[in-house]
């Protein structure tokens, strides 16, 4: 008893010093703008894991040292860090603003971060919110039209299909012009295989001085994503759904059964020519005006969905954060889809005072049919005349339909008379015509940071990717690829990509007085692998799509192939900023990378660069002056490298040929590519030039950014003499440039209580030129391309279009050996003979298919707790071979085989140079294809309410917003194609659309 009493004294005596030694705290974060209260906001003890976080009503109570001043730190994502020094007080009120509108955001540059404001480089950002309000399926479309120099383009219109990304034109001419990918640290990685809503910020390095310590990997720009971490406090659960309704949009108009029986005949015959044929069953459809909308049967409304649940949670030591996702979105031809299940988690834990450690892991899996794309191609060139179903025939023998036969009750051959298109609905139905690509990818990287002392840390991470990718492709017998034959063939291939990387990174800070340094040393080293097989078989005996391939036997395999190929890169680098004063910044690069796919005298390169930047707002004589809120000027300039190259490039390989002996044939091996020892990098250097301004308190924000960068020793082939015995080997042989201009402005137009206008306008101009080519060389010509120098990379090289010749010019035309109704071209060295004959060629470069410039504008508006925001952007300059022209359009009438959108075509009644006569010969028919597809787009329209924080305590809701979006509503064009942002075709596509969506996002 008396040891039971002496203990409870003893703890008595103990919680009564440590209740003298601290003091209890409380208080109250709000919004600086609204006002609102906010929850899940972190407060800690400066130094100590000592902490707590806001409830729902934004109150917060914390023990504290009851003597001397404690300092707090008060963070919350999206919003600038507050440092609150407590002396006597026991009550606090703590306000927070949005980090949009501070220059003390933090960027991530790359194996690093930096404050806003002390950037050196060229560097883009987008925050969660931008990505939030673009609610896009693909994280690359969050960039599209947001960032300066930044072009994002479509590459179909098919379910979950990749974006492209060009950053300040292109950079090489054979390789890869995709920018690096960096998720989370781990380099390489692809952005449709994150899902948006796990997102924290996109980082864009567009630069070289800031792209260098990728070295060898940032030719073409960076692309760094953070994705959401964990935060302290309780665990907070939300979800991010939408469903939508996808409707297809923009399609050209298709002649009716009338118009096509006019152009097809009636005006033929007008001008002098040959007519089409017509069945009765289709002179049936005319005659009882009846038409055929092939297009408008094919497509249909889908759907689209999503929903993504995330928990985060933790200690002011540990946090985390796991979420898990679905995509759903549904094509407008049949059996068309895209599904993608995603899983994410995020791990940071400070074990104690010298250790961290952590790990963040991705993993999806997309399944994606595409149905039949080709048969979108028959739906655009079927006769309108045709007949849909089978027992509508008026006469089965006049035509290819009896032989076949009602197919599920369509008619195959729709009554015409003409086997060279399948009834677009029989080619789309699952039985005949599938596709299908299936694909894992699971990446993760972990960390462990150790502090050796004061200012000085140790890292080192390792990450893995693997994606592991399985495509399927069966044509049954009515596919246009078998049209009509009774067995079936399909193809398998599989695809596995492994990447590892391990990184070593000591990182130092210091600071002293007004100078503050950091200093990062890393030893990265790299492998990747890929490893490939694929078969090919015909005539297979059943319909079993792409599996039980062996049912065909061994004289029906057409093709089989396997590979396995690797890579390693091995890398140093050393990075130092230096700031003085908070007024003069410098950043020195440099990186050194050994390659294993280049010739063993060039595997190394050293990739310098220096950026230096003046903050001239923070010198008394501009402050004085009171018009800058900040002012900085920044040169820099840098080296970058691409080794564009395959693993086994530079090595002389020997290929499979077939050899004649004694009257026999017998398969062998041939020298196939001759070795190159001399092969090196290519290597781009870079001068950037930025002007950073803010006026009004930064409620006006202002960037400049002028660049040229020269890339040189482009890998291309080089011709190479007959007395080899090889026509060309690998060299690095040509030299590129780019020059442009990067404009952005930023603007807080109005800023009430109730109601807040911002906008971003952005504006780039980019100048692409082929310097040199190999030995001399001025061009190369490959079909209707051409590199020529003095002229952009992807230009056009054809006769250009000069109208159509007309009734009064005939004696003219006659002198070409041309008639009234063909197309006119330019007859560029006047010899009064159009040709391509070496010295005589009166082809010229076109155009180009890269935009000349591009602008993009954001307004976000929010009145109470509406909010509003649209995103358009525009492109001029280029050029594409309009692939409905491509060929002729109407001009291979007897075909009946191609697309048959309404023209205001030639006739001898109708003098026209839009489109030229039917029924005529057209020999230089192509020039017509070549169209300007400048386009102005409307991307989304997003109007949005957030329930008031009071209404939702009652259930516990954190928060709930729902919101309503139009995708691509408007687009404003005269290109005649079905999509002006890329060279849209008809034959491996699906149509244009526009989306309508309606979406939740709650907070718990």
């Amino acid at each position: 008893m008396k040891k039971f009493l002496l203990l409870s004294m003893l703890m008595c005596a103990v919680f009564s010093t440590v209740s003298a030694q601290t003091r209890k705290i409380t208080g109250q974060v709000l919004d600086d703008k609204t006002g609102n209260p906010f929850s899940g906001v972190s407060i800690v003890e400066n130094g100590t894991n000592n902490g707590t976080t806001t409830d729902q009503n934004g109150r917060f109570s914390l023990n504290i040292p009851a003597q001397g001043k404690v300092v707090l730190n008060v963070t919350h994502t999206g919003y600038v860090d507050q440092t609150i020094t407590v002396n006597k007080q026991t009550t606090l009120t703590i306000t927070l603003a949005e980090e949009v509108k501070q220059l003390s955001d933090v960027v991530v540059v790359g194996y690093g971060t930096v404050r806003k404001k002390d950037l050196t480089g060229a560097v883009g950002i987008i925050g969660a919110a931008d990505i939030t309000r673009a609610n896009p399926t693909n994280a690359t479309q969050a960039l599209q039209g947001q960032v300066p120099g930044v072009v994002i383009t479509k590459g179909n219109n098919q379910p979950g299909q990749p974006f492209s990304i060009d950053i300040r034109g292109e950079n090489t001419i054979t390789g890869v012009t995709e920018p690096l990918v960096v998720i989370d640290g781990i380099v390489g990685g692809r952005l449709r295989d994150i899902n948006p809503a796990d997102i924290e910020s996109i980082d864009i390095l567009k630069d070289a001085s800031s792209t260098a310590i990728y070295g060898s990997r940032g030719a073409n720009g960076v692309v760094i994503i953070t994705s959401k971490k964990g935060k302290s406090g309780r665990p907070k659960v939300t979800l991010d759904s939408y469903i939508g309704n996808k409707r297809p949009s923009h399609l050209p108009d298709m002649q009716t059964a009338q118009q096509f029986y006019k152009s097809m005949y009636t005006d033929v015959i007008l001008n002098n020519g040959t007519p089409a044929s017509f069945s009765s069953n289709e002179l049936s459809q005319i005659n009882n005006n009846q038409t055929t909308n092939w297009v408008g049967l094919l497509t249909k409304p889908s759907t689209n969905a999503g929903a993504t649940v995330a928990v985060t949670g933790g200690s002011p030591g540990t946090t985390y954060r796991f979420s898990g996702s679905y995509i759903q979105e549904d094509g407008n031809i049949p059996n068309s889809t895209f599904k993608k299940y995603s899983l994410n988690g995020a791990l940071d834990s400070k074990i104690n005072h010298f250790l961290r450690i952590g790990f963040t892991a991705f993993a999806n899996y997309n399944d994606n049919p595409t149905g039949s794309l080709e048969a979108l191609r028959s739906a655009f060139r079927a006769r309108p005349t045709g007949v849909v179903y089978y027992k509508d025939l008026v006469n089965p023998s006049d035509g290819y339909d009896l032989t076949e036969g009602p197919w599920n009750g369509y008619a195959v051959w729709m009554g015409i008379k003409d086997n060279q298109v399948l009834n677009p609905l029989v080619e789309a139905d699952f039985a005949n015509t599938r596709e299908e690509v299936k694909a894992a990818n699971e990446m993760g990287s972990a960390f462990a940071e150790i502090t050796l002392m004061k200012g000085l840390t140790f890292k080192s991470t390792i990450s893995v990717s693997n994606i592991d990718t399985r495509t399927g492709d069966y044509r049954g017998t009515y596919s246009k690829d078998r049209n009509g034959l009774k067995l079936p063939r399909a193809t398998y291939s599989t695809a596995d990509l492994k990447a590892y990387t391990l990184d070593n990174q000591l990182n130092y800070n210091y600071s002293q007085g007004k100078s503050r340094l950091n200093v990062t040393a890393l030893q990265s080293a790299y492998k990747n692998t890929a490893e490939t097989y694929s078969i090919a078989v015909q005539n297979l005996p059943y319909a079993s799509g792409w599996y039980n391939l062996g049912t065909a036997g061994l004289s029906n395999i057409t093709a089989v192939s396997s590979n396995y190929q690797q890579n390693t890169l091995e890398s140093y680098m050393g990075r130092i900023n230096y700031s003085y004063n908070d007024k003069y910044l410098l950043t020195l690069t440099g990186r050194g990378d050994g390659a294993s796919q280049l010739a063993n005298r060039n595997k190394w390169a050293f990739f310098p660069s220096g950026a230096f930047a003046w903050r001239a707002g923070d010198e008394k004589f501009i402050e004085q002056t009171k018009i800058f809120s900040n002012l900085k000027l920044r040169l820099s300039y840098g080296q970058v490298g691409n080794a564009n190259v395959s693993p086994y490039s530079t090595q002389a390989q020997v290929l499979n040929t077939i050899y004649s002996y004694n009257q026999n044939v017998g398969n062998g091996f041939a020298p196939g590519t001759l070795a190159n020892s001399n092969l090196k990098w290519e290597r781009s250097e870079e001068v950037n030039l930025g002007l950073d301004m803010g006026f009004f308190n930064n409620r006006i924000s202002a960037t400049i950014e002028i660049y040229k960068r020269n890339t040189k020793d482009l890998i291309l082939q080089e011709n190479l003499p007959t007395s080899t015995g090889f026509k060309t080997v690998t060299a690095n042989v040509g030299q590129i440039s780019n020059k442009g201009i990067e404009l952005g402005l930023n603007t807080e137009n109005v800023i009430t209580r109730n109601f807040s206008w911002s906008t971003n306008l952005n504006f780039s101009a980019n100048k692409n030129k082929v310097v040199s080519l190999a030995n001399g060389v001025t061009s190369i010509i490959s079909g209707t391309t051409i590199l020529e120098v003095g002229k952009p990379v992807k230009s056009y090289y054809d006769y250009r279009y000069a109208g159509i010749w007309q009734i009064p010019d005939s004696a003219q035309a006659a002198t070409f050996h041309q008639l009234p109704g063909q197309v006119k071209v330019i007859d560029s060295n006047g010899d009064e003979v159009i040709s391509t004959s070496t010295g005589k060629d009166d082809r010229q470069v076109l155009g180009t298919q890269l935009p000349k410039y591009t602008i993009g504008m954001t307004n976000h508006f929010n009145y109470k707790d509406f909010d509003l925001s649209f995103l358009m952007y525009y492109r001029n300059g280029t050029i594409f071979q309009n692939n409905l022209f491509g060929g002729g359009t109407m001009a291979d009438y007897t075909n009946s085989r191609y697309e048959h959108i309404v023209l205001n075509y030639w006739t001898r009644n109708n003098p026209t140079n839009d489109m030229y006569g039917v029924g005529i010969s057209q020999p230089y028919k192509n020039a017509i294809a070549y169209q300007n597809a400048n386009f102005l787009r409307v991307s989304d329209i997003t109007l949005g309410y957030t329930m008031p924080k009071v209404k939702l305590d009652k259930f516990s809701i954190d928060r709930m917003r729902i919101y309503i979006q139009v995708s691509n509503p408007f687009v404003f064009t005269k290109y005649k194609s079905l999509d002006p942002e890329y060279n849209s075709s008809t034959y491996i596509d699906d149509v244009p659309y526009t989306l309508y969506t309606f979406g939740l996002n709650l907070g718990f």
